[in-house]
């Protein structure tokens, strides 16, 4: 081979091994380069927190479940599943801010936490009734003429080691930002976010009920001692506080007793301040309607102020056993979509012996739409 075409395919050689080289170096890594990180924007510094933990939700065979039971103490709650129910309305309840911060800024959650636990055993769902009522706060600016009569039927009173009723002073707060605080701190411990649940929740409590029956005033029942105006400022406080802890809980205002025209009146009162609600709820104590358990005049009344919201009974109290498929099929068909009872056998508070309930209910949930 010619000498000049020897130096020639080394030439060529030389610059093959050059140019794979090139290719195969390592690249500069621009985020290590000290000269980039002052042209980098501030996000592409955050360093982000790691993801919460999964949210809980409430079951779906539970949320289709159309059925419920108002109940008094945790172990009535495993009556409701062997009706074929699956939601419980405690009341009063132990959802009270007097009797969970009875003390400011020192929180006892025993008794709330005995509930959900007994509910979440039995897969069961909790609406959760809300009073925004603890006595060293309203000392602050009410006087006594702020509590109740001791003939009132949910006096506080303590059974068994329970605290039972309601505090005894009910007028609006005077510090709603005490009492927005303990709002959050109740939410918080039960939504099921992953950050100061209560220990070894299964079922987040994802609804709320601001208060009960505020319409109502006598010796032997007053729920709340105020005005329309105070109840809309304690309902919209409640809610803003609910759902800056837990976007997805929905918020019911405190059930209207009835259709009575003064309970109407009243409710429509409280709907033309703008009062804005999640679910509307509506009460049947044995009278007014029966077929439909009040839903059609509670929703003529939502209709009439432009309201479509979905309604619940969470009330239902019967004379006879016999009402009850009836009277259930009619409220499902006027629009309800959850029925609360208020006992297990008709005429009956509390566990009946034996866990005896009434032939009404069999095959109940089966009218679930």
């Amino acid at each position: 081979m010619k000498k000049g075409v020897i130096i020639s395919v080394c030439v060529g050689i030389i610059i093959i091994i050059l140019i794979v080289g090139f290719f195969l170096l390592p690249k500069p890594n621009p985020e290590n380069d000290s000269s980039n990180q002052n042209n980098q924007s501030p996000e592409d510094n955050i360093i982000t927190e790691p993801e919460k933990s999964s949210l809980l939700t409430i079951p779906v065979s539970i949320e289709q479940n159309c059925i419920g039971f108002v109940i008094g103490a945790p172990d009535e709650i495993s009556l409701i599943p062997a009706i074929g129910g699956a939601w419980a309305r405690p009341h009063p309840g132990p959802f009270a801010w007097g009797f969970i911060e009875a003390v400011k800024e020192e929180y006892d959650f025993s008794m709330t936490d005995d509930y959900v636990k007994s509910a979440q055993e039995n897969n069961v769902a909790i609406l959760g009734t809300i009073w925004p009522f603890a006595d060293w706060d309203q000392s602050v600016c009410h006087s006594s003429e702020c509590e109740v009569s001791t003939a009132d039927i949910f006096y506080p009173e303590v059974k068994m080691g329970f605290k039972n009723g309601i505090p005894k002073s009910r007028c609006a707060p005077c510090n709603y930002d005490d009492y927005q605080k303990f709002i959050g701190k109740l939410v918080e411990r039960y939504d099921g976010d992953g950050v100061e649940d209560m220990p070894r929740l299964t079922i987040p409590v994802k609804y709320w009920e601001v208060l009960n029956e505020p319409e109502m005033k006598s010796d032997e029942m007053t729920f709340f001692k105020g005005t329309n105006d105070e109840y809309v400022q304690i309902f919209t406080k409640t809610k803003e506080a609910i759902k800056n802890e837990c976007s997805d809980c929905q918020v019911l205002h405190g059930g209207a007793a009835g259709v009575q025209t003064f309970m109407l009146d009243y409710w429509g009162k409280i709907f033309d301040s703008n009062i804005v609600f999640d679910i509307a709820n509506i009460h049947y104590i044995r009278g007014s309607d029966l077929s439909t358990l009040n839903v059609k005049d509670f929703k003529q009344l939502l209709t009439q102020r432009s309201i479509n919201k979905p309604i619940w009974v969470t009330e239902s109290e019967y004379e006879n056993s016999n009402d009850i498929p009836l009277s259930v099929e009619g409220a499902l068909n006027a629009g309800a979509s959850k029925i609360f009872f208020t006992q297990f056998k008709v005429g009956q508070f509390g566990l009946p012996a034996g866990g005896a309930y009434s032939e009404g209910y069999k095959n109940i949930a089966l009218k679930c739409k």
